[in-house]
Formats: C-alpha cells, structure tokens, sequence
C-alpha cells in the first residue's frame, strides 16, 4: 500500500453522520483534494454545507494530516477562496515528498486511525483514569475546544438535554425519515456497505423489530399521538446518564468552526480508542441548535428547541458566536469488540488522475 493510498485508507475511516461517507478524494499527483460526493449522496443525508457533513469532512482532513506528520512529512492544507454550495472542494492538501513510501503494517498511527470506532454498548461503571483525562483535556484546534465533564449533576443536566432534543427528532418528519433510509438490517449492510448496521446499535432483544415498525414515517406519526417519542427517546438517552464521563465538542459558529470541530473531535476519540476507552456520539442536541438556527424545527416544537439552546449555552458558557458542535459518552467497554458497520470500497471514494 502506497502512501496516497494510506492517505485515502486514513480519511475514509473518519466518522460521519449514519456513516453516509460523504466525500470523495482526487489525486492529482501534486494535490489530494476533499470533495462532497453529490452524484453518491445528494439527498440521502445532509447537504455538503450542513454542520454535520463539514463535522466529518474535517475528521478526514484531520486523519490526513495526523497520517503525514507520523512519516515526517509537512501537509499543506489550501482553503478554498469562497464557500457555499457551488464551492468545488472543500481543502486541498499537499507534501513535500509525494515519493515517500511506508508499509501500513509498520505504521502505529494509521493502526491507532483505524482502530477508531463507535461502542453504543453499555459501559462500565468505573471512573476514567486520570491519566486519559489528561490525555485529552488539553486538547484543541484551532478556536475549537472540549470540555471534559464527570459530575453527576452535569451529566444528568446533559442527558435531560439529550432527551429532550431526541423527543424533537422522532417528532421530524425528514430527520425520521432520513434515519429510517440509513438503517442497514443484515442483508443490506452488505451490500450497500454504508449507513447504519444495525447490529451495532446496541439494541435490547425485540429492538430491530422494533426500529423496523417505526420506520415508516405515517405509522410513527400516530404512534407519537400516543407519547411513544417520549419512552423512545428515554431509551435512548438513558446511557449519558449512565456514563462515567461525557466530552462536549465546541467551537466557532461558521463553516471553518465546524471543520476545525470535527478535527478535534476525531483527535480526541482516536486517543481516548487508543487508550482502550469506548466512545459513543451524541450530535443529537446540536443538529437540534443548527436547525433552530436554520428554521427547520417544526414550528410547534420552537419553543422546546429555544430552550435547548439556552441550557446549552449556560452548561457550556458558550461565547455568542460559540456553539455545541458534538457530546461524546466515554468509558471502559464492558464488550471490548463490537461489531462495527461497513465502509464502502477504496474505489468508490478515490479518484486517481495522476496517470492521466
């Protein structure tokens, strides 16, 4: 495996939004350029200017950079002059020695890369050490920054925040129907090797039957009459107030915020994997800020988004033009290798047009 191969291999595994993989890599034999894959993902999951989908461009830039720095090799990332919905790309990133070769059995940081994965399981009870506590809290990007939070009282602040914009979500018709579309039941994980396995959920006995019966957007919505997003949304909220320990990802409000949270964010969840530590997100509460912000909660479910807003700003003290960009629950798994879902092949993400 060549290095621009291990390039690709590295920002590929970043996380992203129902694991959709929203971008597409082009080499030119000079430049590795980040792109939105519109002809792949355009309407399946958030367009290429949402904060989520600029959450997990910067993860992959991220895994590029930490991948160049561990051969000794300098990356030179160039911002696009302009944003915006007909912007081409959103980096492109260059080095010193495109010559350079190294075995990807021989790279610790491309193994520590890889290994990052998502545990939705139940955690021990156990408090971090204080050495991984450390290990993180010191951590930042650019304007970007975490907050490291253990206190019960915090975390139960937290968790009612999370339930609360979770009782939002399965009352949104889009937000449902695109989870529905990105569930992957077992024959589908295979073969589309994107979206949601729905192994890896961490589900109680019934619950795949379950997710299946509320899919459908017409029969959810009659069951909300019946209260059902409030017990769902208190099932699955319940593990941030259970966990030993949540970090919350904050930052600038603008596109260059949220590409430099999403560098953070995948910097601290390699460590904290690194460290045997299992790492659950939450973006729930902040998809429920943005689109606050954006105008797209439903009108009667305004005032319970404002109010998200407002506990979230006096938990975090965010700045005015701060925002919550990602909470993470963390601890020590009590299933030491879940089942991860799949990721699309090389060759669907990757252009080569340097023997052109």
């Amino acid at each position: 495996m060549n290095i621009i191969q291990q390039l690709i291999t590295a920002a590929h595994s970043a996380p992203s939004a129902d694991n959709s993989q929203p971008w597409h890599f082009d080499w030119d034999g000079t430049r590795l350029t980040v792109k939105y894959d519109s002809e792949r993902v355009a309407g399946k999951t958030f367009p290429p200017e949402s904060q989520a989908t600029l959450l997990s461009i910067g993860g992959s830039i991220e895994n590029i950079c930490t991948l160049l720095h561990s051969y000794g090799l300098e990356p030179s990332v160039h911002w696009p002059p302009a944003s915006g919905d007909t912007c081409p790309y959103y980096a492109q990133i260059s080095f010193t020695q495109t010559s350079a070769k190294a075995s990807a059995l021989d790279s610790d940081t491309l193994k520590t890369i890889l290994n990052r994965h998502t545990n939705r399981f139940p955690y021990q009870k156990e408090p971090l050490k204080h050495s991984a506590q450390q290990s993180i809290e010191t951590l930042s990007c650019g304007n970007a920054r975490l907050l490291f939070i253990e206190e019960r009282d915090q975390r139960n602040g937290l968790w009612e925040l999370v339930k609360s914009a979770t009782e939002i979500r399965f009352q949104t018709k889009e937000v449902h129907e695109w989870l529905g579309a990105s569930l992957r039941f077992k024959k589908d994980s295979v073969k589309n090797s994107d979206g949601l396995d729905i192994d890896t959920l961490g589900l109680p006995p019934g619950g795949s039957l379950m997710l299946r019966g509320i899919s459908n957007w017409n029969r959810m919505k009659w069951l909300n009459k019946l209260g059902i997003y409030k017990l769902l949304a208190k099932i699955d909220s319940a593990p941030v107030r259970q966990a030993p320990a949540i970090i919350a990802i904050v930052g600038q409000n603008n596109r260059q915020g949220a590409i430099e949270a999403g560098r953070l964010l995948v910097r601290c969840w390699n460590a904290l994997n690194a460290q045997g530590l299992a790492v659950h997100p939450y973006y729930v509460v902040s998809d429920q800020i943005n689109r606050l912000q954006e105008g797209t909660v439903p009108k009667e479910l305004t005032d319970q988004a404002q109010q998200i807003q407002q506990k979230c700003n006096g938990i975090f003290q965010l700045a005015d033009s701060e925002t919550l960009y990602m909470l993470l629950r963390t601890g020590y798994p009590k299933k030491e290798k879940p089942p991860r879902s799949a990721r699309l092949p090389l060759e669907q993400v990757f252009s080569d047009h340097s023997k052109a």
